[in-house]
């Protein structure tokens, strides 16, 4: 056994395309940390895929599993030995936690939004919710000022339980925010928050699903989602963004995960993304990070653990992209309420 079968292994089993290298990242995780959501944040690989190669390491006597998580065995260790494992290093700046961007201008603005989010609706599983914390929030809007994206400029959220169209309110950047969301509870909640803070803000209910309103095409300059991460869903929802922006110039930003996306989606992920008249100027790996929800036991990630443990620290990450437009491309704003656009082989958090 080396890591080239461990990687065939995998690849029978989840049908995400794996070799040797995937094999090693898991392991370099697993020489940090015995702790499973770990192992998937640091491996930078995606959950099923993981889960299904220390499975089989511990079908082998490589590794075992405890009551403290995933720990090597004495062949094990001879097996890291043997294949030239080693320990997984990070040299992320610890002041910006490897952002490129901190958040000292807008202290004013994230003092009141870290005490408004206080009362935002809890994350359900019903819509596939799970928010960043206060500090990712208010990142990504310091990231997109520093690309001129903001001042004078027009916003378009599509969906909302990261509760952006409120931060942006309260930096009193942009001349308007409007918000497409599909939960109540949210639309609700910053409709409220925008009456008493007299923020520009407007939120819509909205099923992404179904096309970009008319009224709402070619108005912005810049928008902000969060897409389910197929490549399907990726490309639609991305797409909505890109029929809401005015043109040349416009630019868009949203998160993508290893956890549920592997290098191999990332290629066709992009692939998709080039295809729209898009250029990708930025990918900030970890940037995002998303708070421990509450329903971990009821995601398949859960039932794919096998290592029935809670995460002890927030593990699930995703990088952000930055894309701007560049080429004028006709982009479909189809229906696409009548298929299935959530879930693919990498899915684990549905």
């Amino acid at each position: 056994m080396n890591k080239d079968d461990l990687a065939s292994i995998v690849t029978k089993i989840t049908n995400i395309p794996w070799n040797a290298r995937n094999v090693e990242r898991v392991l370099s995780a697993l020489l940090v940390s015995s702790n499973f959501w770990d192992i998937v944040s640091f491996s930078f690989e995606p959950l099923p895929a993981v889960a299904a190669v220390l499975r089989t390491l511990a079908e082998e006597g490589i590794v075992f599993f405890s009551e403290l998580g995933v720990e090597l065995t004495d062949r094990g260790r001879r097996f890291i030995e043997r294949e030239k494992i080693f320990p997984l290093h990070s040299h992320a700046c610890p002041r910006c936690e490897g952002r490129t961007v901190v958040i000292d201008e807008f202290q004013e603005a994230f003092g009141k939004f870290a005490k408004i989010q206080l009362d935002r609706p809890e994350a359900i599983i019903k819509f596939d919710q799970g928010y960043v914390t206060p500090d990712t929030t208010f990142a990504r809007i310091a990231l997109a000022d520093s690309r001129g994206d903001l001042r004078g400029k027009r916003a378009l959220v599509l969906g909302d339980d990261d509760l952006v169209g409120i931060a942006l309110g309260l930096t009193g950047l942009v001349e308007d925010i409007v918000v497409l969301e599909l939960d109540e509870r949210i639309i609700d909640f910053e409709q409220r928050v925008a009456s008493q803070y007299s923020l520009p803000l407007k939120a819509l209910k909205h099923d992404l699903r179904k096309p970009l309103p008319e009224e709402l095409l070619g108005s912005f300059d810049v928008f902000f989602c969060d897409p389910p991460e197929t490549v399907e869903a990726l490309d639609a929802f991305v797409g909505r963004g890109v029929v809401g922006l005015k043109g040349l110039g416009g630019a868009g930003y949203f998160g993508i995960t290893h956890a549920e996306s592997s290098f191999y989606k990332w290629r066709l992920l992009e692939m998709a993304l080039l295809q729209r008249g898009l250029v990708i100027s930025d990918i900030i790996t970890d940037f995002n990070v998303y708070m421990n929800w509450e329903y971990v036991d009821e995601m398949l990630a859960w039932d794919l653990a096998p290592v029935k443990q809670p995460p002890h620290r927030n593990w699930y990450k995703s990088s952000m992209i930055r894309v701007e437009v560049v080429e004028k491309v006709e982009v479909p704003n189809e229906d696409l309420t009548d298929r299935d656009i959530y879930n693919d082989p990498e899915s684990s958090t549905t």
